[in-house]
């Protein structure tokens, strides 16, 4: 993204506009773990260590397959997350320092129109950035080092039984990204640092598209796939004057596919794997010579779930992801420091009565290191965070 050295009684008609209200909070409070993207979605399969596309556990299903929503009642989720990252930079003997604290919504909603059909809408977010509170480089006129990049997704879903066990689930995606640098400096010969100026928060809009399965193979085995297709964004304002000319002032939104299996072992217990793949390369502003350089990410994914009685489920996961930033882009990385690459997870959810749940997750990504090689001599990247989730939902 950033060129460096180089966000009681319901009806669906108030669940919908609840959620489209938080949307403009959601675009300016979310971070990341699997490159710019959290490492799970909706509180229950976030606690799974993200598990999710063969396994819908609420309303928030459609942000990780909308063929889930077709197993999902009418009901809805509201989840609060703070997210918690701490980063440190060594940048040529420069030490940078960011502590993040980070309080979002997000949730949806689900309405069975019929036995066949369903519609819903989901929020998500994610993003990335950090705020160093000092300049990069010593260098005349050099601000502080601020960056962010945040999107806030809606999702409209309706999904189609095509037989009891079998669901197609189509979901219109609404984007929303806000983006701002501060404090870019280029070097134009060696030893001279020149300031580019900042543009302050731009915003920009796109829609895309996403298409599921999920098939109840048995009682005990279910499979689900599903694909998000590239979301072409709206020009970042003046950025497309300097650190996103390359890409026209535009930072699209990665298309990405999935498959997943979720297994009931037994009565009590449930098991679910999911292998996603991101594909960043596929966005110009990564193709940009002096840019951060994304690669294609895959992000591979287990959780458990242990109904201990009528009223406590507790659940447990881990996720790992294959980097995609290159040590010789860690440079052009220091303003978003996306390194994560494992996750442990823990949630559980408590039945309030025969409609009403509310559930916690955390999630836990270590301490992790970037080294520069190549160009990227010199810098170094350290990176670790922490996602907690607190949320409630009912049927209806």
């Amino acid at each position: 993204m950033n060129e460096s050295i180089a966000n009681t009684s319901f009806t669906p008609a108030r669940l919908a506009g609840a959620v489209i209200g938080s949307l403009a909070l959601m675009a300016g409070n979310a971070h990341a773990m699997n490159g710019a993207q959290l490492g799970g979605y909706g509180i229950k399969n976030a606690g799974m260590g993200g598990a999710s596309i063969a396994l819908p556990l609420d309303a928030s299903a459609a942000a990780n397959n909308p063929a889930g929503m077709a197993f999902v009642p009418n009901s809805f989720a509201q989840n609060f997350l703070l997210f918690r990252g701490q980063s440190s930079v060594s940048l040529f003997g420069n030490p940078l320092e960011d502590n993040t604290n980070v309080l979002a919504p997000e949730g949806g909603f689900n309405w069975v129109i019929s036995p066949t059909m369903t519609a819903g809408l989901t929020a998500s977010g994610s993003g990335a950035g950090v705020d160093f509170g000092k300049p990069a480089v010593p260098a005349p006129g050099a601000e502080n080092v601020k960056a962010s990049q945040k999107v806030a997704e809606i999702v409209s879903s309706v999904t189609w039984k095509v037989q009891p066990n079998l669901a197609i689930g189509l979901g219109l995606n609404l984007m929303v990204q806000q983006v701002s640098t501060q404090g870019v400096v280029v070097q134009p010969v060696p030893g001279m640092f020149v300031p580019v100026p900042g543009h302050g928060t731009q915003t920009a809009t796109g829609f895309g598209a996403r298409i599921g399965v999920l098939w109840n193979a048995s009682p005990e085995i279910s499979l689900g796939a599903t694909y998000k297709t590239k979301t072409n964004m709206s020009q970042l304002g003046d950025y497309a004057n300097d650190v996103l000319a390359y890409s026209a002032g535009k930072i699209d939104i990665p298309s990405e596919y999935g498959i997943g299996l979720a297994w009931k072992a037994t009565p009590t217990i449930t098991v679910a794997a999911d292998y996603l793949q991101i594909q960043y390369a596929g966005i110009k502003a990564n193709q940009d010579p002096a840019g951060p350089g994304w690669k294609d990410q895959p992000v591979f994914r287990l959780g458990v779930a242990w109904d201990v009685n009528s009223i406590w489920t507790l659940r447990g996961g881990l996720s790992s992801n294959q980097a995609q930033i290159d040590s010789v882009r860690a440079a052009q990385n220091f303003m978003t420091p996306a390194i994560n690459d494992k996750s442990y997870t823990a949630g559980a959810s408590m039945k309030l009565d025969n409609k009403a749940d509310i559930s916690f997750s955390i999630e836990l990504n270590p301490s992790v290191t970037l080294d520069g090689s190549g160009p990227s001599t010199g810098v170094s990247i350290t990176s670790k965070t922490q996602v907690w989730r607190l949320g409630y939902q009912r049927a209806f």
